[in-house]
């Protein structure tokens, strides 16, 4: 019905997202936006930091939550000095979750860190 009016992949970045990582309302509003976008027949992409601690300070989260979440690969980001990310994916809902770990820079939704580190 809606394939005169496909946009082309929609992509949303995001911190948080619903049960995975919410910690507030952001990541329910990007899950539902999401799997709306994505029932309407768009293509639909979430990328979001998989935390090395959840908000209950469990590790290896994903893994447990049944969607089918699996590593694929690592990647090379060469930004200040350069690091690697593991990338972690599934299609969940209709939408392409893409999930990227990396202990040192994703610690947890609420990092322990100062100011100057939590902006960079």
């Amino acid at each position: 019905m809606f394939e005169c009016n496909q946009l082309g992949p929609i992509f949303f970045f995001t911190p948080e997202l619903g049960k995975y990582s919410t910690v507030g309302g952001l990541g329910v509003m990007v899950d539902e936006l999401s799997v709306g976008i994505a029932e309407l027949g768009q293509e639909v992409y979430v990328i979001s930091p998989y935390y090395e601690r959840n908000r209950k300070g469990l590790t290896g989260y994903l893994a447990t939550m049944g969607d089918g979440i699996t590593y694929v690969d690592n990647i090379a980001v060469d930004i200040d000095g350069g690091c690697t990310l593991g990338v972690h994916e599934a299609k969940v809902k209709g939408v392409n979750l893409v999930f990227l770990h990396n202990a040192d820079i994703f610690p947890s939704p609420y990092p322990d860190v100062k100011p100057d580190f939590a902006v960079k």
